[in-house]
C-alpha cells in the first residue's frame, strides 16, 4: 500500500483554502452583527453559499483521491486530478466572489469538480476491476 502523500499535500492546501472562505463568513457576519443564518444580506449569503459548496465537495474528493492513491492509482493521475480540483474550486469561490461577469469562472469550476470526483471514482473501479452492472 502506497501512503497518500499527494492527497496529504492536496488535503493541507484545501484546509488553507477553507479557512480563507470560513473567515470571509466570519469577517461578514462581524461587519453585520449577524450571528446565524444570513439575516437577509445578500453578501453574507453567497459566502456563506460559497463556504457550504467547498465543505460538501472537498471530503468527498480527498476520500476518492487518497483511496486512489493508497490503491496504487497512477501518480500522474492523482496529481492531475489534485491539481485540477484545487484549481477548479478556487475557480468557483471566485465565481461566487460577487464579480458580475465571473460565471466562466462558476462553470469552470463546478465542471472541473465533477470531472475530478468521477475521474477519480472511475479510476478506482478501474484500479480494482470492480464493475458493476445495473
Amino acid at each position: 500500500m502506497t501512503l497518500p502523500i499527494t492527497a496529504a499535500t492536496a488535503a493541507a492546501i484545501l484546509a488553507i483554502i477553507q479557512v480563507f472562505l470560513m473567515i470571509a463568513v466570519g469577517n461578514k457576519r462581524r461587519a453585520t452583527s449577524i450571528s446565524f443564518g444570513d439575516g437577509g444580506d445578500a453578501d453574507l449569503l453567497m459566502r456563506m453559499r460559497r463556504h457550504g459548496n467547498f465543505i460538501e465537495n472537498a471530503p468527498m474528493f480527498l476520500i476518492l483521491l487518497s483511496l486512489l492513491e493508497m490503491l496504487g492509482g497512477a501518480p500522474a493521475a492523482v496529481t492531475a486530478f489534485a491539481g485540477i480540483f484545487i484549481v477548479t474550486r478556487l475557480s468557483h469561490a471566485y465565481a461566487l466572489s460577487g464579480e458580475s461577469n465571473a460565471i466562466a469562472f462558476r462553470v469552470i469550476g463546478a465542471l472541473g469538480t465533477a470531472v475530478s470526483l468521477l475521474g477519480t471514482a472511475g479510476f478506482i473501479l478501474w484500479q480494482t476491476k470492480y464493475v458493476v452492472i445495473v
